[in-house]
C-alpha cells in the first residue's frame, strides 16, 4: 500500500517537473512576490523616515509613472502575450509583431513626454517638486518598455523571472543605501528608474539572441496599435480604480491622505499580488486551448477559479483580523488611520480573484474582448464619480470603498453576461463545449 502511495506520488511529483506550466507558475510566483515583498520591506522604513507628507508625494508620483507606464504599454502585456502565444511557432510572424510593439512602445513614449511637459505647470501638487515629477515619468517610461510580455506569451519566465528579481533586489538595498532622510525622497523613484532600465535592457539583450530585431514600419507599428486598442481600453478603464485612485485622492484630500490610503493599500496588494502568477500563465495556455481542446479549457479554468477564490477569501479574513496589527508593524505610529482603510481593502482579495478568472482567463481568450470592456469601462467611470464624491468626503476611507464597491460589481457583472450567453465556465461542461468551438470557429473565420 505504501509503496502504491510513493509510486503515485513520485509520479506526480515528476510530472509536475515536467510541466512547462507549473514551472511558468512557480516563475511568475517569484516575480510576483518579488514585485511586492521587495517594496514592502522598505515600507517600515519609508514611512518612518519620511512621514505621512513626504511618503504621500512619493506615492503620488509612482502612482504618476504608473500612468505613464500603463500608455507605453497600451495593452500590449495582454494584447501581445495573446499573439505571441498563437504565433510562437513562427519566426518571421513573431519578428514582425515585436517590431510593430517597439515602434508603437516607442511612439507613445513621445506622446507621453511631451503631454507631460505641457501639463507639468498645472500639476499643483508638483510645483516646487518638479524633481519627482521628472524622476516618476522616466521612471514610467522604463516600465512601460518591460519585454516581459514576450516571454510570458513563449511561456518561457524562469530566466526573465530571475533577472526581474535580482533588479527588484537591487532597487530594494539601493534605497537603503542612498535614502536617508525627508530630503532624499526623490531617490527612491530614481533608484526604481535605473534599476527598471538595467531589468528592460537584460530582457531585450536576451531577445535579441533569440529573434532578428528589424526596424519598425509604419504599417506594422500601426497595426500594433490597432490590435491593442481594446486591451488599452481594458487598462485605462482598470486605472480608473487602481492606479488612479492615489491620483485622484491627492488632488482632491492632499498628499496627506495618500500616505495614509497608499501605506495600506500596498500591504494589501502584496497579497493580491499572490493571484497574479496564476492568472499571468494560465492566460496564454488558455488562448491556446481554446482552439485546441475545449474540454481541457474547461477544466483548467474551473480548478483556477476554485483555487483562486477560494484561497483569496481565507486569506482575506486573516487580514481583516489582523489589520491593526500589520498597520502597526509595518507604518509605525501615526498611521492609524489606515487600519480601516486596510480592513475594507480587504474585500477586493476574493472580488479580484474571481473577476481575473472570468475576464482575463475566460472572456478574452474567448474573444470576448468588447464586452470584457463594456464592464470594464464602465466599472472605471462608477469609481471615479464615487471616488471625487467619497474621498473628499471622507478622504482615505471613502477611496477605498468606491474601488471596493467597483471591483465587485465588475465580478457580479461578468457572472451575469456570461450566465446569460451561456459560457460560464461552470455551465454544463457539454453544451459550454459546444459554445466554445462555435465561437472560436467564428473568431477564427
Amino acid at each position: 500500500m505504501r509503496e502504491g502511495i510513493h509510486r503515485v506520488g513520485a509520479a506526480a511529483f515528476q510530472k509536475i517537473r515536467g510541466s512547462v506550466l507549473a514551472h511558468n507558475v512557480i516563475a511568475l510566483f517569484g516575480t510576483q512576490i518579488a514585485a511586492y515583498a521587495f517594496p514592502l520591506a522598505t515600507v517600515p522604513y519609508l514611512a518612518r523616515l519620511l512621514g505621512p507628507s513626504r511618503w504621500g508625494l512619493v506615492a503620488y508620483s509612482q502612482a504618476f509613472a504608473l500612468y505613464i507606464s500603463m500608455v507605453i504599454d497600451f495593452g500590449f502585456q495582454l494584447s501581445a502575450t495573446r499573439q505571441v502565444a498563437r504565433a510562437r511557432d513562427h519566426r518571421s510572424q513573431l519578428e514582425q509583431l515585436v517590431a510593430g510593439v517597439m515602434g508603437a512602445k516607442a511612439v507613445l513614449t513621445l506622446v507621453c513626454l511631451v503631454g507631460v511637459a505641457a501639463l507639468a505647470p498645472f500639476l499643483s501638487a508638483f510645483r516646487g517638486n518638479e524633481i519627482y515629477l521628472w524622476a516618476g515619468t522616466l521612471s514610467g517610461v522604463v516600465q512601460g518598455f518591460s519585454f516581459l510580455w514576450f516571454y510570458q506569451g513563449m511561456e518561457r519566465m524562469k530566466t526573465s523571472s530571475g533577472i526581474d528579481i535580482c533588479g527588484r533586489a537591487v532597487a530594494t538595498l539601493a534605497i537603503f543605501a542612498f535614502v536617508r532622510g525627508r530630503d532624499d525622497a526623490w531617490k527612491v523613484l530614481a533608484v526604481q528608474c535605473v534599476c527598471n532600465a538595467g531589468v528592460t535592457f537584460s530582457l531585450l539583450y536576451l531577445g535579441a539572441r533569440d529573434l532578428r530585431f528589424s526596424r519598425p514600419t509604419f504599417a506594422l507599428t500601426s497595426r500594433a496599435l490597432r490590435d491593442s486598442a481594446s486591451m488599452f481600453l481594458f487598462r485605462s478603464a482598470v486605472s480608473l480604480y487602481t492606479t488612479g485612485n492615489a491620483l485622484i485622492l491627492g488632488t482632491v484630500a492632499g498628499p496627506v491622505a495618500v500616505g495614509f490610503y497608499s501605506g495600506a493599500e500596498r500591504i494589501n496588494k502584496a497579497f493580491l499580488g499572490l493571484l497574479s502568477p496564476v492568472s499571468q500563465a494560465i492566460y496564454p495556455r488558455l488562448s491556446r486551448l481554446m482552439s485546441s481542446d475545449p474540454s481541457k479549457s474547461i477544466a483548467l479554468a474551473r480548478i483556477s477559479l476554485g483555487v483562486m477564490f477560494g484561497g483569496s477569501t481565507i486569506v482575506a479574513g486573516v487580514l481583516y483580523l489582523a489589520s491593526p496589527l500589520i498597520v502597526r508593524v509595518a507604518l509605525g505610529p501615526g498611521y492609524e488611520r489606515a487600519i480601516p482603510v486596510m480592513r475594507v481593502l480587504t474585500i477586493l482579495l476574493p472580488a479580484i480573484a474571481a473577476s481575473n478568472v472570468l475576464g482575463i482567463q475566460w472572456m478574452l481568450p474567448l474573444g470576448m474582448d468588447r464586452i470584457f470592456n463594456k464592464i470594464i469601462i464602465s466599472a472605471g467611470l462608477l469609481n471615479l464619480c464615487l471616488a471625487l464624491w467619497w474621498a473628499r468626503r471622507w478622504q482615505e476611507v471613502g477611496m477605498a470603498s468606491a474601488v471596493t464597491v467597483s471591483e465587485c460589481l465588475v465580478t457580479f457583472a461578468m457572472m451575469i453576461v456570461l450566465a446569460k450567453l451561456r459560457l460560464s465556465p461552470l455551465s454544463d461542461e457539454r453544451n459550454l463545449r459546444l459554445e466554445i468551438t462555435g465561437r472560436m470557429t467564428a473568431t477564427s473565420a
